[in-house]
């Protein structure tokens, strides 16, 4: 399913990059490390923004053209993102099982596993999910461009 995930978004993220991404033959495995590094580190740290509704910090972080996919399918901008960092209470979380697949020298998909506590309109919700987040280098910056959680657990209830 993640392979799925990365084939069905590498089309958006190789056109929304192809100005912007350096020309090469494919990732070389001695550059390919820092970069997995630094982009588990920034996925990572957006959580702790997140948690922290630090929504400056994580604007900074976030493509202008950034879009996440909520899980009733409806698909919002950055803007709308932003917002909705306020409205959840991230109790705790966890992340683990990174992977990633550079698509090129300026673009990569991140998946991975998250649990997360959080209060969502004042009712509680424990979930499980897996993560695919898409990110682009430009001006020099990994920034955030897509992000889609599909849930594997919801309150106890295993959904696959």
């Amino acid at each position: 399913m993640r392979l799925l995930a990365a084939i069905t978004l590498l089309p958006a993220l190789v056109l929304a990059n192809i100005l912007t991404a350096p020309a090469q033959d494919g990732p070389s495995r001695s550059g390919a490390a820092p970069v997995e590094e630094e982009l588990i580190s920034k996925e990572k740290r957006t959580w702790e923004l997140y948690k922290n509704k630090d929504v400056k910090a994580l604007a900074e972080l976030t493509g202008e053209d950034f879009y996440d996919i909520y899980p009733a399918g409806e698909v919002v901008g950055k803007k709308q993102y932003l917002q909705d960092v306020l409205e959840i209470e991230v109790k705790d979380y966890s992340l683990s099982d990174f992977k990633v697949t550079m698509l090129n020298g300026g673009a990569a998909v991140v998946v991975y596993k998250a649990k997360a506590h959080a209060v969502v309109k004042g009712k509680e919700l424990k979930s499980e999910v897996a993560v695919t987040s898409g990110w682009a280098r430009r001006g020099g910056r990994w920034l955030n461009v897509f992000y889609r959680e599909n849930a594997l657990e919801l309150n106890g209830r295993r959904l696959l």
